[in-house]
């Protein structure tokens, strides 16, 4: 499963057994991520997102981060243009394993920070290497680009949100895209976002807020508004969708140019939409339409 962590923009992928929760210490909130119960012991292993801005030199907030752990492996580790290392350690008695991946970007240290009793470690070690391996800085600018000359927009989506279906006519042209999961149904089935790009003829008069108001009317009754402001130079509504059997949300971008109207259309149950929405927002500032989508 793939968590989006909003400030500074990191994903972490980790098995749908580890939980993931949130924790609130001298005021500072945290996320981390905890195992089932593991070892002899039976006792779960940690692995806590590290997000800070860095005001000492990288190896001493290492040893911060560490405490009175000591380092017994370290290598280099990068992530991009993020550098930094990753250090397996254990407290002084040696019953409690650690594991730091710590980078550091722009002033800012970030990374993954996973401890647990001996056995615990041990048992989950392969699991921690793949949530350490997944851990990604994620640039919008940096994702691939998505551009369609005929139909004057461009558009950068992660590689990791697989391009579904894509097809035109009558003036109107749609393209379609799924999320990694981001959560799993007790049937084992995975919850994805949907990510639908529209272009059609604009309203007459190209107004934004005709758009959206033909936008609304076509979506009917059934959705209900959440909230609504001003995106750029166009707008954004977040809607809720719920009948007797389930209940999703709806994040809304749109625009117009040159005749065209442009909307970008996230869309999840309402339980993944929090752990999915800034990356929707992250995803929809790259949009470009008209004239700039040729830039």
């Amino acid at each position: 499963m793939t968590y989006f962590h909003a400030d500074p923009a990191l994903t972490l992928r980790h098995p749908p057994s580890w939980t993931a929760r949130l924790a609130d210490k001298e005021g500072v909130r945290y996320r981390y991520f905890e195992s089932q119960p593991s070892g002899p012991q039976r006792t779960p292993v940690t692995a806590t997102l590290v997000s800070a801005r860095l005001e000492i030199g990288l190896d001493e907030y290492v040893k911060r981060v560490l405490g009175e752990a000591q380092a017994q492996e370290t290598r280099e580790e990068a992530r991009g243009t993020a550098h930094g290392r990753r250090v397996r350690a254990a407290s002084p008695d040696g019953k409690t394993r650690h594991s730091l991946v710590l980078l550091e970007e722009a002033g800012r240290a970030f990374g993954l920070h996973t401890q647990g009793e001996a056995g615990a470690f041990a048992e989950r070690l392969a699991e921690v290497e793949g949530m350490e391996t997944s851990l990604a800085v994620e640039h919008a600018q940096a994702y691939p680009e998505r551009r369609n000359a005929e139909w004057a927009f461009a558009l950068r989506v992660p590689e990791s949100w697989r391009p579904g279906r894509t097809f035109s006519g009558s003036g109107t042209y749609v393209s379609q895209y799924l999320s990694p999961p981001l959560g799993i149904d007790k049937d084992g089935q995975t919850v994805h976002a949907a990510l639908t790009l529209t272009v059609e003829p604009a309203p007459e008069g190209g107004a934004v807020e005709a758009f959206r108001e033909r936008s609304l009317k076509k979506m009917g009754d059934t959705y209900q508004l959440v909230d609504h402001q001003v995106w750029r130079d166009g707008l954004l509504d977040v809607l809720q969708f719920e009948t007797s059997l389930a209940a999703s949300r709806s994040k809304r971008f749109y625009r117009t140019a040159n005749g065209r109207a442009y909307g970008l259309a996230f869309e999840a149950r309402e339980d993944v939409f929090p752990r999915v929405s800034r990356w929707c927002d992250l995803i929809a500032s790259t949009l470009r339409v008209g004239a700039e989508a040729g830039s």
